[in-house]
């Protein structure tokens, strides 16, 4: 469990990029369309933001999803992951650990 926790928390440093990209395009995309002016320099277009933050986070999640799913057959492997409960557990364990970066970093940005 311990290279479950170490492998998805050194994805979740380059995530804080995805986790960002994500945020720029579900904020400010939608406030165009609502006539936010001032905004519309940040984000051109439906069209742009797709292409632009598109193939990035594609390649982020196909990452974090086949390292996860090499981990979920090596613990099967071993024995420590044969039921449905082990599986989920590994899945939220991988979530919950690759949102550690992140949530440092706020934390941090918070404090000064």
């Amino acid at each position: 469990m311990s290279r479950l926790f170490v492998v998805n928390v050194l994805l979740g440093i380059p995530g804080i990029i995805y986790f960002w990209m994500l945020y720029m395009y579900v904020s400010q995309g939608p406030m165009i369309s609502l006539g936010a002016e001032s905004l519309a320099y940040n984000v051109e277009g439906y069209f742009s933001s797709n292409l632009v933050l598109g193939p990035p986070l594609a390649i982020g999640a196909i990452v974090w999803i086949l390292v996860n799913v090499y981990l979920v057959s090596r613990r099967k492997r071993s024995g420590a992951c044969q039921n449905a409960t082990g599986k989920t557990a590994h899945w939220l364990t991988a979530l919950g650990s690759t949102l550690v970066p992140p949530m440092v970093l706020l934390s941090v940005a918070a404090i000064f």
